[in-house]
């Protein structure tokens, strides 16, 4: 067993992994996102629970945003029916992932700790059921190594590699999302901010569109079509 374990996964995490439930998905294995291999620094290997998707569209955003953005970001998930990409934090990532499981979409979550000690302790009864329901989670540390500020940010440039387009729904301008959107600006991957409605926006925001993220309009309809079709884009480019 230890000789077929991927480098830096000891026999003891691959046993916790199993009892999980987990597997590791090695750099060479076909379902490694291919996304993944963008980065200067791919993880060798990827611990996961459930199932990845391929592409996706990455929905970040404020731990604490306003109603208006949350309710924005579930809804926006579950219309697009393409798979969606968080980090199963609380604010947008949450509204996210609800939104895309209340309509039935594939959700995947990348995450700053092991499978074994998920962060946050509140999204746990979350993460199961993005797995029960067919989507995943994904990490790139032993499963009972804790949560760090490094981890988050780490786990932020697996957000932006695996996605075929980013949106960032409200952000304050030092907000963990940033980290993401610089993440996907180094990729070149498409990236999106709500512009301002009645007078609001914000301070993230503001900083992402004058780095070049294009505007996403708060319509549902027309942010969607906008979304699908980047999507389809870059899609057919791989």
């Amino acid at each position: 067993m230890n000789s077929n374990l991927p480098h830096g996964i000891p026999l003891h995490a691959a046993i916790r992994l199993r009892a999980l439930g987990a597997k590791v998905v090695a750099i060479g294995d076909p379902v490694y996102p291919a996304g993944l291999r963008d980065l200067a620094d791919p993880p060798a290997w990827l611990t996961v629970l459930g199932k990845l998707p391929l592409g996706g569209v990455a929905v970040i955003g404020s731990r604490n945003p306003p109603a208006v953005a949350a309710d924005f970001a579930f809804a926006l998930a579950g219309m697009l029916g393409l798979p969606i990409i968080s980090g199963l934090a609380s604010g947008i990532d949450t509204a996210a992932h609800g939104g895309a499981l209340a309509h039935g979409v594939a959700t995947f979550a990348y995450v700053g700790t092991g499978l074994g000690v998920l962060y946050p302790p509140q999204n746990v009864s979350l993460a199961q059921t993005i797995v029960i329901s067919g989507g995943g989670l994904g990490s790139e540390r032993l499963p009972d190594e804790p949560v760090t500020r490094r981890a988050l940010v780490r786990r932020d440039r697996l957000q932006a590699a695996h996605a075929r387009v980013v949106v960032l729904i409200c952000s304050e301008a030092r907000g963990g999302a940033m980290h993401t959107m610089r993440f996907a600006k180094r990729l070149r991957r498409p990236r999106f901010a709500l512009d301002s409605l009645d007078g609001r926006d914000f301070a993230g925001n503001r900083r992402a569109l004058a780095d070049g993220a294009l505007p996403l309009p708060w319509n549902l309809t027309d942010a969607s079509r906008m979304l699908w079709a980047v999507h389809k884009r870059m899609a057919d480019a791989t």
